[in-house]
């Protein structure tokens, strides 16, 4: 497909793909950042909270793999479209959940519908973009949905939770709800304007085919030759230490400093910015430098071990020094997202299969992403938090030997001519 010829595509959809993730940090984001209040106005424990989200990302990480199937097969852009719709539903009903058993059946399934954004958007920018768009518009894309992070800080702390105390929380879905609705109608809008401009190969895409004549098949050997499963083990602890750390950080700020809700919420905003912060370097240093995705994402692991081992030492002296070390584990992890989720899977289009490997390779990440979200809150109420910074430190470890393990073998993956 001429790259002129869909410029102007490229341009649309530099628009609409970080105004979709935008809404989906929005409206998946948003308990994990008022878990604390849930907390404090519900009377549950950590675990309990704790629970809810966990649920919600295993049905995310599951429908991932589902999800990455339909987009290879399906109109990749109507998937989206399901999955902004649920979710919109979905936030709506939070805040009308009788107790904690009904908050969790509704996140369960926001957890399915959110899984149903990211592969089709992968699929859509990896067909129609030549790979300098595609890193632009991918780093652009994760820095919007950071910042619907950092919104939704901002917005629960001095808006919601600081006028209407503890149950302010609920007013933070009812806004993530119409702003995701909002940008529905820009998708249906932008992909319509697709529709009616596109040349006839576009025209094939948006209509959901995919001309596979002449691609090789992607085996289980192929798969294991390439060493993925070090890389996917990797991918679970950037998981662990990514979104354990970032929906943990108000608790484990609150109960070492002792301060109020509303405080650890807004103090943590220092954390989705330092994210964007550190996906615009990535994306300048990936452009100049990098070769190797797995090679760069083992190095990124090195520092985000120094960061835990410092925080392991000295988190309870300072707030403001553990918050600002807490926010470079979770810049590092963004990196590290940056390299094994974005990059990785356009590696695979060369099968017809980059929907596919990227709703396996995002799945993986909310294992881990389930596995810390409980399993921290698990850990803190029995041993504290020394125990859970502690975890971080061995996360981290294991991450950078399984990256570094798995950079030869995906090197010559890479080079094969198959």
């Amino acid at each position: 497909m001429s790259k002129k010829k869909t410029d102007p595509i490229v341009r649309m959809l530099s628009i609409l793909c970080p105004l979709v993730y935008f809404a989906s940090y929005l409206t998946r984001k948003n308990y994990g950042i008022v878990m604390e209040a849930v907390i404090a106005s519900e009377g549950v424990t950590n675990a309990q909270a704790g629970l809810v989200e966990t649920l919600a990302l295993i049905s995310y990480g599951a429908g991932q793999i589902i999800s990455g199937i339909l987009g290879d097969k399906f109109k990749p852009q109507n998937v989206i479209l399901c999955g902004l719709s649920a979710t919109t539903v979905c936030n709506l009903l939070m805040p009308f959940a009788p107790n904690m058993t009904f908050r969790a059946v509704i996140w369960f399934f926001n957890g399915f519908a959110q899984s149903m954004l990211w592969p089709p958007m992968v699929r859509i920018m990896a067909t129609y973009m030549d790979k300098e768009s595609y890193d632009t518009t991918c780093v652009n894309t994760n820095i919007f949905g950071i910042s619907g992070t950092i919104f939704l800080y901002l917005t629960s702390s001095l808006v919601w939770l600081k006028f209407f105390g503890e149950t302010g929380w609920k007013y933070t879905f009812f806004s993530s709800a119409l702003i995701c609705l909002a940008i529905l109608l820009v998708w249906l809008a932008g992909f319509r304007k697709i529709r009616a401009t596109g040349s006839a190969a576009v025209k094939a895409v948006v209509e959901g085919k995919q001309d596979l004549t002449g691609k090789p098949k992607l085996t289980a050997g192929r798969v294991m030759a390439a060493g993925f499963p070090f890389i996917a083990l990797g991918i679970i602890m950037q998981g662990m230490l990514r979104d354990g750390v970032t929906d943990w950080v108000p608790t484990f700020i609150r109960n070492t400093f002792h301060i109020a809700s509303e405080h650890s919420i807004l103090m943590a905003v220092i954390l989705p910015v330092i994210g964007v912060v550190s996906l615009k370097v990535i994306g300048i240093i990936n452009k100049k430098f990098v070769r190797d995705e797995v090679r760069a994402a083992g190095c990124t692991f090195i520092i985000a071990l120094a960061c835990c081992a410092f925080l392991a030492l000295f988190y309870d002296k300072n707030q403001w020094v553990t918050l600002g070390v807490s926010a470079l584990v979770v810049g590092t992890m963004h990196a590290i997202n940056f390299f094994l989720i974005c990059i990785v899977p356009i590696r695979f289009e060369k099968y017809g299969m980059v929907s596919t490997m990227s709703g396996i390779i995002n799945s993986l990440t909310y294992v881990g992403s389930a596995a810390a979200l409980y399993g921290f809150g698990a850990i803190s109420d029995k041993w504290g938090w020394n125990a859970c910074v502690a975890s971080w430190v061995v996360i981290a470890a294991l991450g950078m030997a399984l990256c570094f393990i798995g950079v030869r073998p995906w090197r010559r993956f890479r080079r094969a001519d198959v």
